[in-house]
């Protein structure tokens, strides 16, 4: 046998060795796969890699969540299709879920529904949460367990300062491709573009619109606030993301690793929403000074407005009542 042929087999002996004695993963190791579309620079992946660690400290390395994150599994409908299939445990993943599968829900992402998060929590552990998840889970498959905090939504503009909906008489306004989106700007007054995300900061630039509305994290993090002198205090909808796990969860796991795994997802979630109120003065003062100036709104004649003629919009897909008990919600 020649020196590289005993080579060869000396590394190959080696490797083999080392694979048996357990230097790869523990043969006892369960994986959690748990897939999102979001970014890697994102809090929300912060937040993941939180969850994860949690749960690894908890069962002493017996449980791992492997993250796939930047929709390496798929985007967000694929993503429930993985969950389906069983190739995916668990996401958290936005609200377009509910619009799929619970349609009659979809005013959850309507602007100015919410006053906070603490309303937004209300409803979510009340009989409207109650009746939404069971929905879900009926049509989906999948448990929606917790909210993670997602920045309000802000209205912002190049030159023009928004206090009222009659400011917004004619202004060309970028808006995602949503029906709800759409329709409800008009409502108030904005000639509305929609344009998809990637287009928008050259649409800005070369005034083929003259505003759009995003979280700040979203302002600032695309240089918006280059092209965007105004920001308005609208806050006009505040937005979240929901933790979910699949349909085979409870086989999959036993009563010992779910406790882990609930026990992880409730401290992970914690975490994060205090990290996203956190963020949320942070981009304020680096949007201040990069020279943007902040708007007070009458964000009572939105809300009025909103109240008035947007559910009428909507009338036949949205839950009969459900908008008002909403709203009525202490």
């Amino acid at each position: 046998m020649s020196n590289h042929a005993v080579s060869s087999v000396l590394i190959l002996g080696v490797l083999l060795s080392a694979f048996l004695s357990g230097c790869g993963p523990r043969s006892d190791e369960k994986v959690i796969r748990m897939g999102y579309v979001s970014g890697t620079s994102e809090l929300l992946h912060a937040g993941a890699l939180d969850f994860a660690a949690r749960v690894a400290e908890r069962s002493q390395g017996r449980l791992r969540v492997k993250l796939y994150p930047a929709g390496q599994l798929g985007d967000d409908r694929e993503t429930v299709e993985g969950m389906k299939l069983r190739s995916i445990d668990m996401t958290v993943m936005g609200c377009a879920i509910v619009g799929w599968y619970a349609p009659e829900y979809g005013l959850i992402e309507a602007p100015f529904v919410w006053r906070d998060y603490e309303h937004i929590d209300r409803v979510w552990q009340g009989e409207i949460g109650q009746d939404l998840r069971a929905t879900m889970r009926a049509r989906a498959g999948v448990d929606m367990l917790h909210l993670w905090y997602r920045g309000p939504r802000y209205l912002s503009t190049t030159s023009k300062p928004i206090r009222t909906p009659d400011d917004l008489r004619g202004l060309k306004l970028r808006v995602p491709e949503l029906e709800v989106y759409i329709k409800s700007w008009q409502t108030f007054g904005a000639n509305t573009t929609p344009l998809p995300f990637t287009d928008m900061f050259m649409a800005l630039k070369l005034g083929v619109v003259e505003g759009q509305e995003n979280p700040l994290a979203t302002i600032y993090g695309n240089n918006l606030h280059e092209v965007q002198k105004y920001v308005m205090e609208t806050q006009h909808l505040i937005g979240f993301f929901v933790f979910c796990v699949g349909p085979h969860f409870d086989e999959r796991f036993t009563a010992e690793e779910r406790r882990i795994i609930l026990a992880a997802a409730e401290e992970a979630t914690a975490w994060h929403n205090r990290e996203v109120e956190r963020s949320e003065a942070e981009y304020r003062e680096k949007l201040t000074a990069a020279g943007v100036e902040f708007v007070q709104v009458d964000r009572e004649a939105f809300l009025s407005l909103a109240k008035e003629k947007i559910p009428d919009q909507f009338d036949g897909v949205w839950k009969p009542g459900l908008y008002r008990r909403i709203l009525e919600t202490p």
